[in-house]
């Protein structure tokens, strides 16, 4: 890969913290972001054992506002970021009905807002140096609801809706736009599901296939392709189907 320099948010576990590992052993020197320092700290240890280069960064997504300026002064000490990655996450909580605004709140603030304000931070710098890339970490379940999934589903599809208006925006000036959609992957996310997980996929299978399709700086990088697939055409169908299904996946 050609990036120097990037920034990771949700680089202390999952598919941040393993994707911030790929890039280092491609060379990048990598600026992992999370609320986390401990962790972060441990994950820059790990890089530095296989002689890559990280920078740990404590970085609170709930407040975008306030991120969004560090995520811009960030760029600027570090001499310019040519990769972005927006890739923190919270679930929301199964303590409350899943259409309460106490299941959504959190979600919306951090997986939407809080990714917003991480792309959007370095944006003047790298429009201002005609290059750079933003990469967005979203789901299949953007692509159509899911029972008891407001949560979840609701900040992806905005999510992959504002990549998608930025990587127009922004292709006059340089800047390269990618969302990707994933299916089912090995993280603390999803460790309380008692659902069956179809094509489940290791944290480090998800980081190989997205720092592999990178360099090419796609639009989108969905995978696992069957499972990708289906759930493009499961949200075609005529609604009466579409809910009557939805409806059985509920019970």
């Amino acid at each position: 890969m050609s990036y120097k320099r990037a920034l990771v948010t949700g680089a202390s576990s999952g598919i941040g913290r393993a994707l911030a590992s790929e890039l280092a052993r491609s060379g990048t020197t990598v600026v992992l972001a999370s609320r986390a320092r401990a962790a972060l700290e441990e994950v820059a240890r790990s890089i530095e054992k296989e002689h890559g280069k990280a920078l740990v960064e404590v970085l609170d997504l709930r407040d975008a506002g306030a991120a969004a300026e560090r995520v811009a002064a960030i760029d600027e000490e570090v001499g310019g970021l040519d990769l972005v990655v927006a890739c923190a996450g919270v679930g929301p909580s199964r303590e409350v009905p899943p259409w309460s605004w106490q299941a959504v709140a959190a979600p919306l603030h951090v997986n939407l807002c809080g990714a917003a304000a991480t792309l959007t931070g370095a944006l003047p710098a790298m429009v201002a140096r005609r290059r750079g890339h933003l990469v967005g970490v979203s789901s299949l379940a953007a692509f159509g609801a899911l029972p008891s999934s407001a949560a979840y589903c609701a900040p992806k599809a905005g999510l992959s809706m504002l990549l998608e208006c930025l990587r127009i925006d922004l292709a006059p000036h340089g800047i390269a736009v990618t969302a990707v959609h994933a299916g089912f992957v090995d993280t603390p996310m999803v460790a309380h599901r008692r659902e069956a997980m179809p094509q489940l996929l290791t944290a480090q299978e998800a980081a190989r296939r997205i720092a592999a399709a990178l360099p090419a700086r796609p639009a989108r990088i969905d995978f696992p392709q069957p499972l990708a697939l289906a759930a493009r055409l499961f949200a075609r169908l005529p609604r009466p189907l579409h809910d009557s299904i939805i409806r059985r996946l509920g019970d």
